[in-house]
């Protein structure tokens, strides 16, 4: 550098003073309880709990609870714990619902921005915090408290609404079973030329998703009906 010609610009001294390693904690533990909940198969038995309520609730009202739990659980164990803890099951229970993925990802996603009321639930309030502390006065817990529930409130009221609307206008949440979603559940999902009413919708073909605890022969249509999974896979039978 100019002013330490010689040095370079940035030192491990220098990092060790200034940064925070608990965020590396914060994101790596994160990662890690996602991997988790794949690999244990936690995300798909929630998945299929989850699954039984979605058909049965309507779309604000689904957008709602979704966009509740997910900021409420952000407060406590951090923004990016639940993006990653939570995703998984969402996309779970999407396939066994044979919904649009979308219409319960995107609300989950927008809504693990709200996290206002806690100093531990983003690394952004953990920045503040920490800087905080150079100030005459710093901040406390009550001060993101009282702060933070206003908009928390505020919201849950609005954003629900909003990207339930933009969601059906935007990224058509309200369309039947996507095929590119199909496609990346792999073997848990086939794509069958079978017509009918999906979700209010005249379709030529359905996505079915295969049953592997009943051997993977059989996979079920949005209407919840079984058919024979073999003439729909690629290559014969599962």
């Amino acid at each position: 550098s100019s002013r330490r010609p010689g040095q370079a610009l940035l030192t491990w001294p220098s990092v060790h003073q200034n940064f925070d390693f608990g965020l590396l904690l914060l994101i790596g533990g994160s990662l890690a309880i996602s991997q988790g909940f794949s690999d244990s198969g936690l995300s798909v038995v929630l998945g299929n709990y989850a699954a039984n309520i979605v058909k049965d609730l309507p779309p604000y009202v689904l957008e709602f609870v979704i966009m509740a739990f997910v900021s409420l659980a952000a407060q406590i164990f951090s923004c990016i714990g639940v993006a990653a803890a939570i995703l998984p099951v969402l996309d779970s229970a999407a396939l066994n619902a044979v919904v649009n993925p979308l219409t319960l990802l995107l609300p989950a996603t927008v809504a693990t921005s709200f996290v206002f009321m806690l100093p531990t639930a983003s690394p952004c309030n953990i920045i503040v915090l920490a800087k905080s502390q150079e100030l005459s006065q710093s901040l406390r817990l009550r001060d993101f408290i009282k702060s933070g529930v206003p908009l928390s409130v505020i919201t849950m009221v609005i954003a629900p609404a909003l990207v339930c609307l933009m969601g059906m206008l935007v990224f058509e949440t309200g369309s039947p079973f996507p095929p590119w979603a199909c496609e990346a559940a792999g073997a848990g999902c086939v794509w069958a030329p079978i017509p009918g009413i999906v979700q209010g919708h005249h379709v030529s073909s359905q996505a079915c998703v295969v049953q592997l605890n009943l051997g993977g022969n059989v996979c079920q249509l949005w209407n919840r009906t079984m058919v024979d999974a073999t003439p729909f896979v690629p290559g014969g039978p599962l």
